[in-house]
Formats: C-alpha cells, structure tokens, sequence
C-alpha cells in the first residue's frame, strides 16, 4: 500500500466528534463532549491546536447550521456539520480551513436550491438560480484547491510547440524502440517517406529509345 493510500484509508477510519448542546434563545450555546471527542474535533480540522479547533468549530456554526439568537441551532445540525467536515480529512489547518469554507458553500448551495424550487415569481427564480449556479461553481474550484494543494511538490510538463531549427528534424508519431520491429503498414509508409524525400530523378520508361520524362518540381503549367 502505497502513502497515498495509507493517508486515505486514514481519514476514511477517522470517527466524527459527537458533541452535546444545551441552547436558550438569547443565550450563547453551551457546548459538551466526551474526551475522545475532543481529540477527535482537534484532528478534524487537521491541527493539534484546541484553540484552532474551536475557531473553527464555531465557524462552522454560524456558516453551515440553521438557527440564529432566537432559535439557535441544535446538536444534530452541529454534529452533521462536523461529520461533513471529518470526511474531507483534513490534514493541517489550510485543509481545515479549505474544508470548513466547502461545507459551509454547500450549505448555502442547497438553501439557494431549496429557495428556488419554491420560488413564486420569475425574479425569485432568477436569484436564486443565478446565487446556486455560482456556489456550485465555487464548490468545484474549493475542490480543486484541495486536490491541487494535496499535490504540492508534483509537476507535470506539457509540450505544447514543437521548434525545429535549421537543419534539423523533428518526428511526429509513434516512434519505435531500437529492435522492435513495426508491421508491414510501417514499413510500407517508411518506403513512401523515402520516396517522397527522394531528390527529384527522371522517370525510364520500358523503351530506351526514349527520351526520359523528368518530374516537375513545382505544380503543372499547362493542362494535360
């Protein structure tokens, strides 16, 4: 098994905090969990930092659960959140805040979903149409950040121009290994190749006494 995989079936085996919430209108939340939970709130948003954790957490709060002063949001709406953020696994605390700004962006994708479909008026279905076509959209680049910040350190190289000096030759196609031999389509285009290189030479015909008919080198002057 290779890192990859290893750090992958890591965060597959990572358990998402349970936490327990006492709420009154008006009244900040009062948050409780079990040791083991604690631990695995810290290692959710890929720190060792409680304070990390907890800036985090309250994040997630406010930007991806229901609720407000009147109506705070309960511990299942919390929990959710938190599960949503444990399975992006992250690994320091870029990822945990890359993955904390994922599920809040598709929180409020689905709310705009959920306002669309029950929308009345066409300017409600514009808005917000327009408002969860661009949080999808920014839910795919937040994607392809993580991927691309994942794979820091990898380059790729991609030849797009082809300069060939003068002088020089450049192939393009399938070129074949020294001592692998290629088909007969190959070779019979390999033949053709040279012919076509060739330097211009007068055709014999069968009759020797006649004069050789040369290949013109430019296009014809007159019609046949």
């Amino acid at each position: 098994m290779g890192d990859a995989d290893a750090r992958l079936g890591w965060h597959r085996k990572r358990k998402p905090p349970r936490i327990k919430v006492k709420a009154a209108p008006g009244k900040p939340l009062d948050l409780d969990m079990e040791p083991i939970d604690a631990v695995r709130l810290v290692s959710a948003f890929g720190t060792a930092e409680p304070s990390f954790a907890s800036w985090m957490l309250n994040a997630i709060i406010n930007a991806a659960c229901d609720g407000g002063p009147a109506h705070p949001p309960g511990a299942e709406a919390i929990n959710d959140a938190l599960a949503a953020v444990t399975g992006i696994g992250a690994r320091d605390e870029t990822e945990g805040m890359l993955a904390t700004q994922m599920v809040a962006t598709h929180f409020a994708a689905i709310g705009a979903l959920r306002r669309l479909k029950g929308a009345e008026t066409f300017h409600q279905q514009d808005s917000n149409g327009n408002l969860a076509v661009k949080l999808l959209r920014t839910f795919t680049l937040q994607i392809e950040a993580l991927q691309r910040y994942r794979g820091k350190g990898q380059q790729k190289v991609t030849v797009e121009h082809v300069h060939v000096n003068a002088g020089g030759q450049a192939i393009v196609g399938v070129v074949h290994a020294p001592g692998v031999k290629s088909d007969k389509s190959d070779q019979q285009t390999d033949a053709m190749r040279e012919i076509a290189d060739a330097a211009d030479t007068p055709l014999r015909c069968s009759n020797p006494g006649r004069s050789p008919l040369p290949i013109a080198s430019g296009a014809r002057k007159t019609p046949l």
